[in-house]
C-alpha cells in the first residue's frame, strides 16, 4: 500500500490480519509527520478494545459511537442545544417516543425515529426528537452520530483534520455513519477495511452489504485485499471455500466482492497437520438433564484440551472455547457445564434496540440531579399521575419539568429518591482459575470479533439455520461463515435428531462442504454409557 491515494479500501476475510496491516500504516504515518494525529474507529466495544490493545501508543481507537460523544462535548457548535455535560440515556428513544403519542395525539403510532436517523433523514420527526433531546440534555447512540453529521455537513470546515482515519469492520456501519465518514475523509485521508461476507448487523442497526460493495467499486477509492488467513486452519479456510462455491451455485451472495482467501502455511501449518478435519456430531437427542448430549460433548472435549493450548490463549486474551448458537442451545449447554463447576463468559456482545425505561432509570437520573427533567419524565411516564395525564402537552412544555410538578408527587418522588442505592454494577465476566480453559457462549451476531481454540457451532438444523432451506437468506450464509472462521484450531459441527422432543434435520449447510474435510461421530445414550464405564 504504498500509494498516496487519499481513500483506500482494504477486503479481508476473516484473520486476515487487519490489525498488522493497521500496525503498519499507522508506524509509516508518524514516521512521516510530527505529532501525528490518528482515529481509529470500529463497531463494537469488543472490537475496540482489543484495537485499543494491539494499536496502543499509536492511534487514538473507539467506537463510532463513543467517537461521536467525545465531539460532542469537545465541540460546542456540534453539541448545539446540548450542554456540555449532557447525559447519555440508552433508553431515550422510548422517552421520546411516548413524548410523540402525548403531542400528536391524531397520529397512529410515533415515527421510527432510531430508523429514520440511521439513514441520514432530516425532517420533521428527526428534528423533534433533537428538540426533546435537548430538552432532556440527553442523547442517546444513534443522535449522537445523526447530530454530528447534521453539523459537519452544513458547515464541512469544522470536521476535526487526523493525518490518518482507519475504519475497521466497515461493512457493520449504516448509511448515516458512511455518510459522517465520507465528511471527515474530505478532510483526513482514510482506509477502510472490511468484508461483505461477514456482514450480520442488517436487521439490528440497518447496515447493509451493499455499502462496502459501492465502496470497492467506487473510482474515489482504491482497492486492495488481504487474501491469507492467518487465523484457521487449512481445513477451515477450505470449507469456508466449499460454502461460498455452493452458496454462490445456488443463486446466493449475488454481487459479493470477488475476493481470494487462503491458507497461509507458515503461520498455520502445525494446526493444520493436528487438527485435519471438521468434527460433525450428530446426537440421538437433545435436551436438559440426562439427555444434555451437547453440554457433555463439549464438557467431554474441554476435559481433553492440551495445556499449551489454554496457556496460548490466556496470554493470547482470546477464549479456548467458543460455543455459537441459538439461545435455546445455549441454555442447556450453559447449564451443564455450571454443574460441572466451569467458569463461563455469557455476556453478548452486540447492542440491542432501545429498552423499556424502568424505574431505576428514574430514580437513578434524580440520585445524580434532582432537578434533571429527564428523570421527572421517566417517573412520570411510569406513574402515569391524573395531573400529568390531564395536561400533557403544557407538562412538556420548553419549562423545567420540576417546576411543572404539584410539591406533593414532587416529595413522594423525592423520598423514594433519597432512600434509593443504585445496584452495584458487575465487573468483567469471572475468570476461571490459572491453567483451566476460559469458555465463552455466545450468538451468531456476537461472535463477530472473535475467536478461539476450540470452536462448537450448535444447533445447525434447518429451521435453525438456515430458518427455511427452500429461502435462504445471505445474512444466514454470512452467520455460517463467521462462525466457522473464529476457529483457531478445532472446529465441531453440531446437530441432534430431535430437540426437546420435536424431531429435527441436520443443516443443508451441512451439505455444502465437501464430505473429505468432515468425520462425522454418532452419539447416543449408548455411547454415553460405553463412555461412562471406561473412565476410571
Amino acid at each position: 500500500m504504498q500509494s498516496n491515494h487519499p481513500k483506500k479500501i482494504v477486503v479481508a476475510g476473516p484473520g486476515a490480519g487487519k490489525t498488522s496491516l493497521f500496525k503498519t500504516l499507522l508506524t509509516k504515518s508518524n514516521e512521516a509527520h510530527k505529532e501525528a494525529s490518528h482515529l481509529v474507529v470500529t463497531f463494537i466495544n469488543a472490537l475496540a478494545d482489543e484495537l485499543r490493545h494491539d494499536l496502543s501508543g499509536l492511534a487514538d481507537v473507539f467506537t463510532f459511537h463513543a467517537h461521536c460523544k467525545q465531539l460532542l462535548h469537545r465541540n460546542p457548535y456540534l453539541r448545539e442545544g446540548l450542554s456540555e455535560d449532557f447525559r447519555l440515556f440508552p433508553k431515550l428513544p422510548s422517552v421520546i417516543k411516548s413524548d410523540w403519542s402525548f403531542l400528536h395525539p391524531g397520529d397512529q403510532a410515533p415515527p421510527h425515529f432510531v430508523k429514520l436517523m440511521r439513514q441520514a433523514v432530516d425532517d420533521v420527526a428527526t428534528r423533534f426528537f433533537l428538540d426533546r433531546s435537548n430538552f432532556y440534555d440527553a442523547v442517546s447512540f444513534d443522535d449522537m452520530v445523526f447530530r454530528v453529521y447534521l453539523q459537519i455537513a452544513a458547515a464541512p470546515h469544522t470536521a476535526e483534520r487526523h493525518d490518518l482515519i482507519l475504519v475497521d469492520e466497515y461493512q457493520d456501519f449504516n448509511l448515516l455513519e458512511i455518510s459522517l465518514l465520507d465528511l471527515l475523509s474530505r478532510k483526513s485521508p482514510i482506509v477502510v477495511a472490511g468484508d461483505d461476507d461477514q456482514v450480520l448487523y442488517g436487521a439490528l442497526r440497518s447496515s447493509n452489504w451493499n455499502f462496502i460493495r459501492d465502496c470497492y467499486s467506487s473510482p474515489d477509492f482504491q482497492a486492495y485485499e488481504l487474501p491469507f488467513c492467518l487465523r484457521c486452519p487449512q481445513v477451515v479456510v477450505s470449507a469456508f471455500d466449499d460454502v461460498v462455491r455452493a452458496a454462490t451455485v445456488a443463486g446466493h451472495l449475488k454481487g459479493r466482492i470477488p475476493k481470494a482467501y487462503r491458507y497461509f502455511p507458515p503461520y498455520k501449518e502445525r494446526d493444520s497437520a493436528a487438527h485435519p478435519k471438521l468434527q460433525l456430531v450428530q446426537t440421538s437427542i437433545q435436551k436438559s438433564g440426562a439427555g444434555n448430549y451437547f453440554g457433555r460433548v463439549i464438557a467431554e472435549v474441554v476435559r481433553s484440551i492440551p495445556s499449551q493450548y489454554i496457556k496460548d490463549s490466556r496470554e493470547g486474551r482470546y477464549p479456548t472455547v467458543l460455543i455459537i448458537g441459538n439461545k435455546q442451545y445455549l441454555r442447556q449447554i450453559s447449564a451443564h457445564l455450571k454443574e460441572l463447576g466451569y467458569v463461563l463468559d455469557e455476556k453478548e456482545g452486540a447492542e440491542g434496540e432501545e429498552d423499556q425505561i424502568t424505574r431505576e432509570d428514574g430514580l437513578k437520573t434524580l440520585k445524580e440531579d434532582a432537578g434533571s427533567s429527564l428523570g421527572w419524565r421517566i417517573m412520570l411516564e411510569l406513574d402515569k399521575p391524573a395531573f400529568f395525564t390531564r395536561a400533557p402537552a403544557s407538562m412538556l412544555s420548553t419549562k423545567p419539568l420540576i417546576a411543572m410538578i404539584p410539591e406533593a408527587y414532587r416529595d413522594s418522588v423525592s423520598q423514594e429518591v433519597e432512600k434509593f442505592e443504585e445496584p452495584v454494577a458487575t465487573s468483567k465476566a469471572p475468570q476461571p482459575e490459572f491453567g483451566k480453559p476460559t469458555i465463552k457462549l455466545t450468538s451468531f451476531q456476537s461472535a463477530k470479533g472473535l475467536s478461539a481454540q476450540y470452536v462448537f457451532v450448535v444447533g445447525l438444523h434447518d429451521g435453525d439455520l438456515p430458518r427455511n432451506p427452500l429461502k435462504i437468506d445471505d445474512i444466514e450464509v454470512c452467520k455460517f461463515l463467521v462462525a466457522l472462521t473464529r476457529t483457531r484450531k478445532q472446529c465441531y459441527l453440531l446437530w441432534t435428531r430431535r430437540f426437546a422432543g420435536v424431531p429435527k434435520n441436520h443443516s443443508v449447510f451441512l451439505d455444502w462442504i465437501d464430505r473429505s474435510r468432515k468425520t462425522s461421530v454418532y452419539l447416543d445414550a449408548k455411547y454415553f454409557k460405553q463412555r461412562r464405564v471406561a473412565q476410571p
